[in-house]
């Protein structure tokens, strides 16, 4: 159960411009619920920034940009070019920075995150760090689903750790938050993966900067992950592998090199 949380004076006070961007699909029944619960979070300046495309059929973006019309902080996009979900992420991605935001925050729209939670990405990000990932595996972090989802989650993030020496202690997760520059970043080296291992391939990313994680509280709609998505994973995940491993063994040698 969730709680409605007033907004705090940290939220009141900063400087900063916050993005929240959330893809959408079919999500009729839960938008007006989701948009109310994430503005409460949001500051004046602030921006919800919705992505749809041609999988929703079930009239969530007409609802959307009727909302749109009178709450200036939501902004609604519709991309029928998207191709897979990766896509959409990256649509919202580009136009939070052509609005100049100094951070973004993605989230799920269909309340599987907990909007109530943006403060604490919030502030960390006060604290100077340029990524804040949200963890469901730490403490103070939780994940309600079907066993089959937490074990897919839980396995690739120790089988992402291992092979690709990361330490975070939640590796496919996307409820986080980047500053500009980080964010820029994952834009211009772009992903290999068209589903949901691209949260991977940014955590990765993520490892070069100064990150943190921040427990969240997850509840998982789905019963299941399709054999496809887990197959391009496991290729992605050994490609990512290779190249870091070569990478090492370039670092090694030049620095055996140098020591003569």
């Amino acid at each position: 159960m969730y709680q409605h949380l007033e907004k705090t004076p940290l939220i009141l006070s900063r400087s900063q411009r916050l993005a929240v961007v959330t893809p959408l699909a079919n999500e009729r029944e839960t938008f007006d619920e989701f948009t109310e619960r994430v503005m409460r979070q949001l500051g004046p300046d602030d921006q919800l920034i919705c992505v749809f495309d041609r999988v929703c059929k079930d009239g969530t973006v007409e609802i959307a940009r009727g909302r749109a019309a009178s709450e200036p902080r939501l902004k609604v996009i519709f991309a029928p070019e998207n191709r897979c979900v990766v896509d959409a992420y990256f649509r919202g991605y580009r136009e939070a920075m052509a609005g100049g935001f100094d951070w973004i925050l993605e989230m799920d729209g269909g309340l599987s995150h907990l909007p109530e939670q943006i403060p604490q990405f919030v502030e960390a990000m006060l604290k100077g760090f340029d990524y804040a990932g949200g963890s469901r595996f730490m403490k103070g972090g939780s994940f309600e689903g079907p066993i089959s989802r937490k074990i897919v989650s839980r396995g690739g993030t120790l089988l992402a750790n291992f092979l690709l020496r990361t330490r975070m202690r939640d590796m496919t997760s996307g409820f986080e938050c980047f500053t500009r520059a980080a964010l820029q970043r994952v834009v211009a080296a772009g992903v290999r993966s068209r589903a949901h291992f691209f949260q991977t391939e940014i955590r990765t990313m993520m490892h070069e900067l100064r990150w943190t994680e921040i427990p969240i509280s997850y509840g998982c709609p789905s019963d299941s992950v399709g054999k496809g998505p887990v197959r391009e994973a496991f290729g992605v995940l050994w490609k990512l592998y290779r190249e870091r491993s070569a990478a090492r063994r370039k670092d090694e040698h030049r620095l055996s090199r140098s020591s003569y």
